[in-house]
């Protein structure tokens, strides 16, 4: 929640003229929601656009909510759910997450799954009880794993400017992948690392052979940052 779609559009033409998708990899905004149909008109072009949450709901009276469906008409292609603000400000839990995930998957939008330990529970050994404890029975079997990629975000490197060891973040890459692998019988899932990632350590996280992207977040709202961030991948 940090920029209107006027101070918005200015930075999103300075990505777009730096950057674009190409058939190795790609970046996906998530404005707020609305912004997005004014940036689809005035751009016309190819960005692709998600959105930063969606309703547990599918339709009715629930005010100020934004359906999947909605979000799917607006153009958006991918929906943001689990953030660890969702779940700490707004309590959201996985029976909530649950619905959220089926609504996108019958409106066909792909899912960034967000996962992350608290700061305490790095400290207690805690952080892979927590992830899977964040994994375990959200998805359905007959789910297509295709159009779902999980988000590492360890809650407490969020804005901090603090990031756990590269050895760390391997780790915690390939326990999502195994998990994955294991209870869902889908293999190699993508899996994005995102906390405090800026342009001086982008390069050797996105290194890690079980690191396939990131999800940015205060980096994001400097267009020139971003940019190196997604060159360095």
């Amino acid at each position: 929640m940090n920029n209107n779609h006027k101070s918005g559009i200015i930075l999103l033409n300075k990505i777009k003229k730096r950057i674009k998708n190409n058939k190795n990899k790609k970046f996906v905004i998530l404005p707020p929601v609305n912004s997005i149909l004014y940036f689809k008109n005035i751009l016309k072009n190819k960005i692709i656009f998600g959105s930063q949450d969606c309703s547990q709901f599918d339709k009715g009276a629930y005010t100020g909510d934004i359906s999947a469906n909605m979000i799917r008409i607006m153009g958006c292609k991918y929906v943001l759910l689990g953030h660890s603000e969702r779940r700490i400000y707004y309590k959201e839990n996985n029976a909530m997450l649950v619905k959220k995930i089926e609504l996108a998957v019958k409106n066909k939008l792909k899912i960034i799954f967000c996962v992350g330990e608290s700061f305490d529970d790095y400290k207690n050994n805690k952080s892979t009880r927590k992830l899977k404890e964040q994994l375990n029975n959200i998805f359905n079997k007959d789910m297509d794993f295709k159009n779902l990629v999980i988000a590492y975000e360890p809650v407490w490197a969020i804005g901090t400017n603090k990031t756990p060891q590269l050895s760390e973040i391997e780790i915690m890459h390939q326990f999502i992948k195994k998990f994955i692998s294991k209870k869902y019988s889908f293999a190699n899932i993508p899996v994005l690392y995102g906390g405090s990632v800026n342009s001086s350590n982008s390069k050797n996280i996105f290194s890690l052979k079980s690191v396939n992207g990131g999800l940015i977040g205060g980096a994001s709202l400097i267009a020139s940052e971003f940019c190196k961030i997604y060159d360095s991948l």
